[in-house]
């Protein structure tokens, strides 16, 4: 039988353990305090030091909310924790000094206030988690959150997704290195018309695995460079957008969403566009 050093404490005391009720009685209560000291000493480790493991873990989860886009989470999370690293705020300072004068600049069709900040978590080709972020128009905001939350608890996988001012707001350079973008004001390549990305309101998703492909007189151009193979939707590979039981397809489609893949005088099968407004 296996006694606490409490239990063996108050035994002593009392001379109920089966020990002869002798005159050692100073003994027994020099023996008990001793027990009793040391478990309360060790309860008081023990909270502490899950205190101290608490207190830690709170510090790396708050990390991640100011952390560089990319960063692998270390840890399994919990739901509630989860949950907390998916959210959206109006534009930081520190945000807006990096878009300033390269994915935003003063104009007269979006003022920075219709703009979202969202910070979400993806899986990453490797198939771990890691922090991402992206910048899209307020009314899409809390959807978008939803949308990239179940592909997150899907294992869906997504190689980056950063700010395209780490690109210097150049979308060529973004879309070569695969990353999962939406705003930039900017015109639609080849015209004069503002896409839908100057507006928050068009997101690209793994964008060289889902090449932006046009037919200029009769000529197919696909880009960006080196995506040409991807622009057969008859292949098999992954990361493709489209097809029967595609989920990302799937998500946001039935947000409202168009697909630049069912465009018919050019396919963007990297993008997702809300009309209107």
């Amino acid at each position: 039988m296996v006694i606490s050093a409490a239990g063996m404490a108050i035994c002593l005391l009392c001379g109920s353990c089966g020990g002869e009720r002798t005159g050692k009685t100073e003994e027994r209560l020099r023996t008990a305090g001793t027990l009793l000291l040391e478990t309360v000493r060790e309860v008081r480790q023990e909270r502490e030091q899950k205190e101290r493991e608490a207190r830690e873990r709170a510090a790396r989860l708050e990390a991640y909310r100011t952390c560089s886009s990319g960063t692998r989470i270390e840890e399994e999370l919990t739901e509630e924790e989860t949950d907390s690293l998916f959210y959206g705020s109006e534009i930081p300072e520190e945000v807006f000094r990096r878009m300033n004068g390269v994915s935003y600049v003063e104009n007269e069709d979006i003022a920075l206030s219709d703009l979202r900040y969202l910070r979400m978590l993806y899986v990453g080709f490797d198939g771990q988690p890691h922090v991402g972020e992206m910048v899209v128009h307020e009314q899409i905001a809390d959807t978008v959150l939803e949308i990239f939350r179940i592909l997150y608890d899907s294992g869906y996988q997504i190689e980056k997704m950063r700010l395209i001012d780490d690109y210097g707001g150049d979308d060529d350079a973004s879309c070569l290195d695969n990353n999962t973008s939406c705003f930039n004001y900017r015109v639609v390549e080849g015209s004069t018309s503002l896409s839908r990305h100057a507006f928050g309101m068009a997101i690209d998703i793994n964008p060289f695995y889902n090449p932006y492909v046009t037919y200029e007189d009769g000529i197919e151009h696909i880009s960006p460079e080196g995506s040409e193979s991807y622009a057969d939707r008859s292949a098999d590979f992954p990361h493709k957008i489209g097809g029967e039981g595609d989920l990302c397809l799937e998500l946001f489609e039935e947000r409202g969403f168009t697909w630049g893949g069912d465009w018919r005088t050019l396919k963007d099968y990297q993008h997702f566009q809300i009309n209107g407004s």
